[in-house]
């Protein structure tokens, strides 16, 4: 096999990986496999153009996603954000030719700035290896793909010195021995940490179908006591008394607030995603924590207050301190304010947190969880503009090995 063809077949094979997101639990199983694909390659334009395959074919979604957000006009913006994010992320493969040199590509990529967009990371790959060893799991991970290509190398420097970088027998043997390092370790983790994860007795998500925030104010009034009204039916019917509602279901005017607080049952909390304003022309992209009957609520007032706010909301359309917002008119003529981390807070007695929609995609905003060791997390999404476009898939996928890897249950809502 000639180089060129060799290139294109591990890059053909990088794509499927990155495919492989949008299926059930796929990505974070088999984006492990991106390394020895890319580490095989001779030379930096190799590697980076395997890496690069990997994920333009998985953030593909981006196109779609910016059409129905922001309207079909902007399709040339989501092409320019989805070949940025993908260039940039591919960047430092090039360079991935040692073991180091790949744990710290891991590493950078993971953390700001690239963190900010860093989609499909490999370091997923950890919650389905060590689940519930937290803090420790990523270590024994990173370690375990360190010490699994160090041992390839020596491998093929001095057992097998007669193969070339280009050979195909050096890829999937690379493969092999990898496997035979980490799975074994992987399910002996598994099976030391077999417990089940026991949602909290009486906690609940609520999932909806009401789509976006409108201009049109009555509209928004009946959609607000639509949603207020299922609340209550699902929570009596259920003896729920901890509900948590999806993402920016309503902004947090003084009218709104006072209507959901005087609407929650005595003896029940609401977790309340919301737009919050915290500033002029200011949103926080959070989570109202509201008690039913008035009763106070820690580090509040009376009947509500803002519990969690998103560490990272999503950047352009919603995070954009480069330009001033214009007003609370509409949602995207205002900026969402960055929390950046996310600390556990107590509701009903149990440490909860919160990761809020695009927040799901991104590792460095799961290791603020990771280290914190909650009792039960909490996501919340809102789906409505990313329809059939990937995106929930791949942030359901990531979620999934994070909380693994927490050892928690989950409390989940969303809304289409």
């Amino acid at each position: 096999m000639t180089v060129d063809a060799w290139t294109a077949t591990r890059a053909i094979l990088a794509a499927l990986l990155g495919l492989s997101w949008q299926y059930g639990h796929w990505g974070p199983v088999l984006s492990l496999l991106l390394i020895p694909l890319v580490v095989m390659g001779g030379n930096k334009r190799d590697r980076y153009g395997v890496a690069m395959a990997y994920y333009l074919a998985g953030s593909h979604g981006l196109i779609e996603g910016s059409a129905s957000f922001f309207g079909p006009g902007h399709v040339p913006m989501g092409i320019a954000l989805w070949l940025a994010s993908a260039a940039l992320l591919a960047a430092g493969w090039a360079f991935a030719d040692r073991p180091w040199k790949v744990v710290a590509v891991l590493v950078v990529d993971a953390l700001p700035p690239l963190g900010l967009f860093d989609w499909l990371s490999p370091l997923a790959g950890a919650g389905v290896l060590f689940p519930g060893f937290g803090i420790a799991g990523l270590f024994l991970y990173l370690g375990t793909i360190w010490l699994g290509l160090f041992i390839v190398n020596a491998y093929f420097a001095y057992l097998r010195p007669d193969i070339d970088k280009n050979d195909p027998e050096r890829l999937w043997a690379s493969i092999t021995l990898i496997t035979l390092i980490i799975v074994p370790m992987g399910l002996n983790a598994s099976y030391l940490t077999r417990r089940p994860h026991v949602t909290p007795k009486g906690w609940a998500g609520m999932n909806l179908r009401l789509g976006p925030i409108t201009e049109n104010v009555m509209a928004d009034m009946a959609r607000n006591q639509e949603w207020i009204g299922q609340t209550q039916a699902m929570a009596e019917a259920s003896h729920a008394k901890v509900v948590l509602l999806p993402e920016t279901l309503t902004t947090w005017w003084a009218g709104n607030a006072n209507e959901v607080k005087s609407a929650v049952p005595k003896g029940q909390e609401w977790l309340v995603g919301a737009s919050v304003p915290v500033g002029r022309d200011l949103l926080a992209d959070g989570i109202e924590a509201v008690r039913g009957g008035g009763a106070e609520v820690k580090g509040g007032g009376k009947g509500a207050n803002l519990l969690f706010i998103s560490p990272f909301p999503v950047p352009v359309s919603m995070w954009h301190p480069w330009y001033r917002g214009h007003g609370y008119v509409r949602a995207d003529g205002v900026g969402y304010e960055a929390g950046w981390w996310e600390p556990v807070r107590k509701v009903d007695g149990v440490r909860a947190w919160a990761s809020i929609c695009y927040d799901q995609l991104l590792p460095w905003v799961w290791m603020e969880g990771v280290v914190q060791r909650p009792q039960v997390v909490l996501l919340t999404n809102n789906e409505w503009w990313a329809k059939g476009t990937g995106i929930p898939a791949i942030q359901r996928a990531t979620a999934w090995a994070w909380v693994r890897l927490i050892g928690a249950p989950l409390v989940e809502t969303e809304n289409a």
